[in-house]
């Protein structure tokens, strides 16, 4: 008890000296700065040292409080463009000019509230970027160049010119419905936390990222702890320990449900079409729905822009462009446009890529160690194959801006990708063609009655068709062909309005409806016609979504958020609840603590096909759920956390458990035989920490993911036993420079392996095989190196610029398989071991890009 009162004591003690030097209330309204200065004076006891023309014709306002005196003392400087600095000890403060020295000096805040707008980021020129004190000063080298172009995270875009001393500019802040911003440059410049929890990755000014030379969104998301891709590309994404096809993808409003090129390896997406990106971890808005894992909400630009500008780049497996163009004073139109080059040079980044994807073989041996005579791929080899890879994408945007209120954009993607492969062996030869297509259009009116006040109507058309072909021939003899066809048509209609209410209270709600329609075509011909089969499915599901969210906001503070989606599902029959609960809170001053509760369903997953796990190529397909075959998916999830941000340090550490039902052996592709359809469950626990620490230009920052994932299936086995995507480990180091026009970035990633089920015994004669518990070996650790340097040439007068970038992955060429796959038949209660199928990394991975903007 003793202990207990003399904390409390301590704790009431420092409440009474922090508020002792805290102004309760400060209220000026352009008042003289000398004014101001006696009533500080006479409030503090301080002493204040100034030339009298130095304060002469120089007014405040302020209207804020509490306030510091260290905090007064900052506005002061910031609204006067002078030095006010409190000397150490004594209780005196000298007032003095602040000397440019040949540098633009400014000092920036909010022409709203006029306060500093403290450390935050502000990109000057489309080069540099930079960020403002604790006092909102900002100082930079001045060009040569009459004016210079300063973007500020949050406000408007303005063009400041040289001056000859240090001055103040108020900016208007930019009224979108985003969520506020708590830590600018989390991990990089171009990558922010905001209060909700989420993470906003911008493309411009996206910091050094190892590894990349170009701001790929899906590479670039996966340093963000808690978001990777096990098999090390961009469209396989895991969050919080969920599939890939568990997240929500969109891309202006339009759903995607293929997200890369080349098994994968790329992302879909323009680099330079996607202006930012929004991550949902954990606690999603409403707003989102039908995925039970994570949201990646992609948009490209929105504003209407007043000169020309574009580009052109190349880099080792594309060529690309983009032209924004403003049409009138209201309006623009934008285009990009990308084409893969393999197919006419095979440069050593495809080179890799294909090694990596087509090259299957790898010793197989029994849960001892032993080594096993067991057929792995037929026999190919990545030199006596033939492989043909080509993409293209296109995207086209339309903004009009007929009155300040009102906003009209239109929106359309299209993007096609082909891969083919083929090979022989012994007389046997096998061909693999893979053409996927994805795409859509968008149109967005948001309307905003009051500067409180929006409403939002989108309507929205996407499509996915894959088409994936088999042939298997004996010299001139076609024994077997396999086709597996997905379709997928989506349109939907959203409505949401967004209030900001007189106590700054947030209330938004809304409607949605959408109808979504799968086809899928399942065919295999051979020789033998009781092997042919033929299995059309088409099927749709019409879907009412009603969605309202309240939000509690204190300026600059706390947030607490909480919502329901009332669902109904057509295919189903049957209205389901969301509800969802969002919490962050300060504190302290550097300190913060964050909660989340939800709940989500998702009527829409893929399956993975066992009967050809030898194909090399992707035929995973999409199923509605109808609650007979394919249960609808529900998860149930809830985080806490801590935020640190104090003095360049930033550490942040969530904890999360979640739980998932609806699961099948179908949608999480045991590499055993199945005789029927096995429902399951799983539970994944998990911890998700980052690290960050910036020194001027150098920041270093660790991101560690921890996971225990646990799946339920009773059919299969009893008890627990791992999940195919638990990665115990997860670890990221990194570290970037920034040094004048230089970028450089090192990081190094080591992850635990994927768990595999390995071979007890194995009859090489009659190839019968018996395995061992599922999932219960691991393959070795993953652990790569990589590295990035970029140099950025400008050109005087105008923002063109020509840059270029060199890039490598896995610096010291380690190849570790990723994941191994059985392929068996069963003949009279006997399972034999047919093939082997080995996934491994990637190895030494170069990349050169030249790009010029202008």
């Amino acid at each position: 008890m003793r202990h207990l009162l003399f904390v409390l004591s301590c704790l009431l003690w420092g409440i009474c000296i922090t508020n002792a030097q805290e102004f309760p209330l400060v209220d000026f309204e352009g008042t003289p700065l000398k004014t101001v200065i006696q009533y500080v004076e006479k409030e503090t006891g301080l002493s204040f040292s100034y030339a009298e023309d130095l304060v002469k014709d120089k007014k405040i306002t302020i209207q804020r409080g509490p306030l510091s005196i260290e905090a007064i003392l900052s506005v002061l400087g910031a609204q006067t463009g002078l030095y006010f600095e409190k000397v150490e000890g004594q209780p005196q403060v000298i007032v003095v000019p602040i000397t440019p020295n040949n540098q633009v000096c400014l000092f920036l805040l909010d022409k709203e509230t006029r306060m500093p707008i403290s450390e935050n980021q502000v990109v000057i020129d489309s080069i540099k970027v930079l960020e403002t004190t604790m006092n909102g000063l900002l100082r930079f080298a001045a060009e040569d160049r009459p004016a210079h172009s300063l973007v500020v995270s949050g406000y408007e875009t303005v063009e400041v010119k040289p001056s000859d001393y240090c001055t103040s500019l108020y900016l208007s802040p930019v009224y979108k419905i985003l969520n506020e911003v708590v830590v600018t440059s989390y991990i990089t410049t171009g990558i922010d936390r905001n209060r909700d929890g989420s993470v906003t990755l911008s493309q411009k000014p996206l910091g050094a990222i190892p590894g990349l030379t170009t701001p790929d969104i899906l590479q670039s998301i996966q340093m963000v702890p808690g978001v990777s891709s096990l098999d090390e590309s961009a469209s396989g994404i895991q969050i919080h320990g969920g599939t890939p096809d568990q997240n929500l993808i969109l891309f202006d409003h339009i759903r995607l449900f293929n997200t890369g090129y080349l098994f994968g390896m790329l992302s879909r997406f323009n680099p330079y079409a996607t202006e930012k990106a929004t991550i949902f971890k954990t606690a999603t808005s409403v707003a989102y729905g039908d995925r039970v894992s994570g949201v990646v909400d992609i948009s490209t630009t929105d504003e209407v822009v007043e000169e020309f500008a574009g580009g052109f780049g190349l880099d080792g497996l594309s060529l690309d462009g983009y032209v924004k163009a403003p049409l009138n004073r209201k309006s623009s139109f934008f285009l990009y446009a990308r084409r893969s080059y393999p197919d006419v040079y095979k440069s050593p980044t495809y080179e890799a890529y294909a090694k990596k994807i087509f090259n299957n073989m790898g010793t197989v041996t029994d849960r001892d160690g032993n080594p096993l005579n067991v057929t792995s791929d037929d026999g190919y080899t990545y030199e006596s194959s033939d492989t043909h890879f080509r993409f293209y994408d296109i995207n086209a945007k339309y903004i009009l801006q007929p009155t300040e209120q009102d906003k009209i954009s239109i929106s359309a993607l299209m993007t096609r990708n082909r891969t083919e492969f083929s090979f022989a062996n012994s007389g046997e030869s096998k061909r693999d063609s893979l053409t996927t297509g994805s795409g859509g259009f968008s149109v967005n009116w948001t309307h905003k009655s009051t500067p409180n006040r929006t409403e939002e109507i989108t309507a929205y058309f996407s499509s996915y068709d894959s088409f994936y072909q088999n042939e298997e021939f004996f010299g001139d003899t076609q024994e077997e062909t396999n086709i597996r066809g997905n379709r997928i048509s989506d349109f939907g209609l959203n409505l949401k309005s967004d209030r900001y209410l007189q106590n700054g209270n947030r209330f938004m709600f809304g409607y949605q409806l959408s109808n979504t329609n799968v086809e899928v075509d399942l065919s295999t011909t051979s020789l033998d016609p009781e092997n042919n089969m033929n299995l059309p499915v088409n099927e749709s599901n019409f879907k009412n979504v009603l969605f309202g969210e309240y939000s509690l906001i204190k300026p600059n503070t706390g947030l607490l958020k909480f919502g329901i989606r009332l669902v109904h599902y057509g295919s189903l029959g049957q209205v389901y609840l969301e509800p969802r609960l969002n919490m962050e809170l300060p504190i302290a001053k550097a300190l913060r603590l964050r909660a989340g509760l939800e709940r989500k369903n998702q009527p829409i997953s893929q399956l993975i096909e066992f009967n050809q796990t030898e194909l090399r190529l992707e035929n995973n397909l999409w199923r509605l759920s109808d609650d007979v075959n394919f249960p609808l998916l529900q998860s149930n999830q809830i985080s806490a956390g801590l935020l640190f941000h104090k003095n360049g340090w930033t550490l942040d550490i969530e904890g999360y458990y979640k739980r998932l039902s609806g699961l099948t052996s179908y949608s999480q592709g045991f590499t055993l035989p199945q005789p029927s359809l096995s429902v399951g469950k799983s539970s994944i626990l998990g911890m998700d920490l980052l690290l960050k620490k910036r020194v001027g230009n150098y920041r270093f920052w660790m991101g560690y993911a921890f996971n225990d994932i646990n799946f339920t299936f009773e059919a299969i086995q009893d008890g627990t036993f791992p999940g195919n995507n638990d990665i115990t480990h997860n670890f990221q180091f990194s570290n970037s420079l920034q040094l004048n026009n230089f970028q450089f970035s090192l990081g190094w990633q080591l992850r635990t392996g994927s768990p595999f089920t390995p071979i007890n015994s194995y009859n090489e004669d009659t190839h019968q095989v018996a395995f061992g518990t599922i999932n219960s070996a691991r393959l070795p650790t993953f652990h790569r190196l990589d590295a990035s340097a970029t140099y950025q040439i400008p050109f005087n007068q105008n923002q063109s610029k020509l840059q270029v970038g060199v890039s490598a992955l896995n610096l010291y060429r380690r190849v570790v398989p990723l994941s191994i796959t059985y392929r068996t038949s069963q003949t009279d209660n006997t399972l034999l071991l047919e093939q082997v199928i080995h996934r491994h990394s990637l190895g030494f991975t170069p990349n050169l890009t030249l790009r010029l903007f202008f």
